[in-house]
């Protein structure tokens, strides 16, 4: 993973306390990253809980809703091709692909 991602990451880990990931993630942390399964189920609902939350926060992301706004767009594609691709291709290329596809 590049170090942009590991650190934004480690920052998401930190402010959530999610416990599950603080010693895979600690706050000094430099790549490279090695995570067991469960680390990258955890790293996973990370991605997808972050998508979420954009979704929550910028509603209005599709250009085809009628109420489409074009900054609301822009940020959730932050996340979307940020965080949630990046971490999920990161780790389908470290593990079998398709194996976490129950959590998305």
């Amino acid at each position: 993973m590049p170090e942009e991602l590991v650190a934004l990451i480690a920052t998401i880990v930190h402010s959530e306390n999610y416990v599950a990931l603080e010693d895979v993630f600690p706050k000094d942390i430099t790549p490279p990253v090695f995570l067991s399964k469960e680390e990258a189920e955890a790293l996973i609902t990370l991605a997808v809980i972050e998508k979420k939350k954009a979704w929550l926060k910028y509603p209005y992301y599709d250009d085809e809703h009628p109420s489409y706004n074009e900054v609301h767009e822009e940020k959730f594609d932050d996340v979307k091709m940020g965080i949630y691709e990046k971490a999920i291709y990161y780790v389908e290329s470290a593990f079998k692909k398709g194996e976490f596809d129950h959590l998305l």
